[in-house]
């Protein structure tokens, strides 16, 4: 995610990344250091059920516009290269953020 976001460029700026915890285990401080700008949140318990997906939301990206609509879900394990060119679609469309 954070090459996708950098891939940007100036609209880098536009775009946030939030880790939703599912439960109460905290990452490794060491991973957070290497994602500077990586913000960390506990999902409340229903958010994640609340994202469609065919097997569990947890093995999923999501990516929401600032007034909180669902725009797009990646696979866990997306192309990096496909991903950055819908984000750059998305940006280059949106008004909000």
């Amino acid at each position: 995610m954070r090459q996708v976001r950098l891939a940007q460029g100036e609209d880098a700026e536009r775009i946030e990344r939030v880790w939703l915890l599912a439960d109460t285990v905290l990452p490794d401080a060491a991973h957070l250091r290497d994602h500077q700008g990586l913000r960390v949140a506990r999902a409340p318990g229903p958010l994640l059920a609340e994202f469609p997906a065919a097997r569990s939301p947890y093995y999923h990206i999501y990516l929401l516009d600032p007034l909180g609509n669902l725009m797009l879900r990646f696979p866990g394990d997306p192309d990096a290269q496909r991903m950055a060119k819908d984000l750059a679609r998305l940006l280059r469309a949106s008004r909000v953020g």
